[in-house]
């Protein structure tokens, strides 16, 4: 018994593929031969049914032939005056009685003999040689009891030939008195010859039967006028014309029809019975079922070809990608646990998981890192400075400057107090957009002492936004890097423009000098020094630090050209509320 567990993923794929194939084409050949085999019953069960009532029309137009002939005899006046009783000698009589019937053109196909008997007990035959002999009293006697034509049993003549009797009485046409009985002889092979009709001879035959056991035509002489002794095989159920049953020890299928009209008329209870061969019905189906078989053999062949194929194609890049785990797991600090080498999805399957584990590990690790990098930066930077210390020392060089009324000394010691104040804001990483521009113009303020009548800074801050929260000191680098490399650069004096709006769910502030421009591509290039991005914090430190927090999405951009200005536009998600604040950080303070 095969096991998939111990079998390599092209093996699998194989036998899946080639059972799943195995299991269709066999249902869909079964359903077809069933299929195929009920069409071709249906259709002979049709083909007999029509057949069977176009020999009864044959047959009852025979038998309407023989009813004629019988009239017209009755109705002559000649054979009136030849049978009544005495008046002529028998063989001048039969004589005159034969040229009166030849004078009829009876048909001796279908009749062989016709008699005609006389009261006192004459026999008058129309030819005299047929060697069926007459009919028997018993015959005439029943036909003087009835009112209606008497069909008689079966008689042969010296060669075998069989004939069915059809009598009569013989009554005068003008005063009704019986003078005899009329017995025509009619041929059993010209009925056999009507019931060939019904089935192709190769493929069954037909015969005639009264009362269900009585046997009137049949395709063996040896057979007519025998008795059938199993009557079940007849015996129909309610609605039914066919049925399966072993008929002379064959399997055969059975149709039976009664005749109806005028045969149901006369009392009689006469069948049409059709035995067709299952063997040569079905010989065609054997046929079909034959290519059949050996168009399931060459898909079975294809089937195989067609699962290899399959198989190894969905194989070999699962094998590739087996080969490039390895690979890393050789060049990495991974030891790959032990698998089975004939099972490479699941060696993928592990290795996948493996690598998965590996991957969350190490961003884990990373954000740690991060995390822990951060908090140490600003560690770093409260412990440098004592903010409690710093604005009391800022503030007593401003008030001493007011003192000695060094005007210009106040505003840079005022504002450089006011501007680390916000800057530091106890440990903070998020402000309101209303401190961070307060940042911003402290460091204006304290940039316009340096360089008095150089530049003008004009400020375009959306009201609804000041209460927002972001990410602090991202905007003051860009204004840095306008005025450092930007309108200072430039001859004369410069402008800049700060604006600050909302799109959706995201703040906009957008930093625009007319100053000297630069390549952007520069901004990139790790040879330059650090002082020509910005200084301080720069433009590359305030995109990580944005996308560090808000995501790829956002960032910085920069449009500038030599000689042509500069624009940045920040991209940041808006926030509401209160920022959590680092709990390390808040230790250290």
């Amino acid at each position: 018994m095969l096991k998939l567990g111990s079998m390599n993923v092209r093996s699998r794929i194989f036998w899946l593929l080639l059972v799943c194939f195995l299991a269709s084409s066999m249902f869909v050949f079964q359903i077809s031969r069933m299929a195929v085999q009920a069409i071709v019953e249906d259709f002979m069960y049709e083909y007999v049914k029509i057949n069977q009532e176009k020999t009864e029309s044959s047959l009852e137009f025979l038998f309407n032939q023989v009813h004629m002939l019988s009239v017209r005899l009755l109705t002559e006046d000649e054979i009136y005056d030849t049978a009544e009783s005495g008046r002529q000698e028998s063989e001048a009589a039969r004589t005159k009685l034969a040229a009166i019937l030849d004078t009829m053109a009876i048909d001796d196909e279908i009749v062989g003999e016709v008699v005609i008997a006389t009261k006192d007990g004459r026999f008058y035959p129309y030819s005299g040689q047929s060697g069926v002999g007459l009919p028997d009293r018993s015959y005439l006697n029943e036909i003087e009891r009835s009112q209606t034509p008497v069909w008689g049993e079966i008689r042969k003549d010296a060669g075998g030939e069989a004939y069915l009797q059809l009598g009569r009485k013989y009554q005068s046409f003008y005063t009704g008195q019986n003078i005899g009985y009329l017995v025509v002889y009619i041929r059993e092979s010209a009925i056999r010859n009507v019931l060939k009709k019904v089935i192709v001879e190769d493929h069954g035959y037909s015969f005639l039967v009264a009362d269900d056991e009585y046997v009137l035509s049949y395709p063996d002489d040896g057979k007519v006028g025998t008795t059938l002794f199993d009557k079940q095989m007849l015996a129909m159920k309610a609605g039914q014309s066919f049925k399966k049953a072993e008929f002379v020890g064959s399997p055969s299928i059975v149709a039976v029809h009664p005749l109806e009209g005028s045969f149901r008329n006369l009392g009689l209870d006469w069948k049409i019975v059709s035995i067709v061969s299952d063997e040569k019905l079905l010989a065609n189906v054997n046929k079909i079922k034959q290519y059949s078989l050996l168009l399931q053999i060459a898909a079975i062949g294809l089937a195989v070809a067609i699962s290899l194929y399959a198989a190894k194609g969905i194989l070999r890049p699962i094998r590739r990608m087996n080969r490039r785990i390895v690979q890393f797991a050789g060049t990495a600090d991974y030891v790959a646990p032990y698998r089975n080498p004939k099972d490479e999805l699941r060696t993928l399957e592990d290795s996948f998981n493996d690598m998965v584990v590996r991957i969350r590990e190490l961003i884990a690790r990373n954000n740690e890192e991060k995390d822990r990098q951060r908090e140490m930066e600003l560690i770093a930077l409260q412990a440098q400075i004592n903010p409690h210390f710093l604005y009391n020392t800022l503030d007593a060089i401003g008030w001493l400057a007011k003192i000695h009324r060094q005007s210009e000394i106040e505003k840079m010691v005022i504002a450089l107090a006011h501007f680390y104040r916000l800057s530091l804001h106890k440990g903070d990483r998020y402000i309101a957009v209303e401190e961070e521009i307060g940042i911003v113009k402290s460091y204006v303020a304290i940039e316009a002492q340096r360089f008095p009548q150089k530049f003008a800074v004009r400020y375009e801050i959306a009201e609804d936004i000041l209460p927002l929260r972001l990410l602090k000191i991202i905007i003051q680098p860009l204004v840095e890097n306008a005025i450092k490399h930007g309108v200072s650069r430039k001859r004369g004096s410069g402008s800049i423009i700060v604006k600050g709006y909302r799109e959706g769910d995201q703040l906009l502030f957008e930093v625009s000098d007319d100053g000297a421009g630069f390549d952007v591509r520069e901004l990139d290039d790790e040879s330059r020094p650090a002082r020509y991005k910005g200084g301080g914090y720069g433009i590359r430190n305030v995109n990580e630090r944005i996308r560090l927090e808000y995501g790829a999405g956002y960032g910085v951009e920069i449009r500038s050209a030599p000689g042509s200005g500069t624009v940045s536009l920040v991209k940041v998600k808006a926030k509401c509320g209160e920022e959590e604040r680092p709990r390390k950080a808040a230790a250290v303070i």
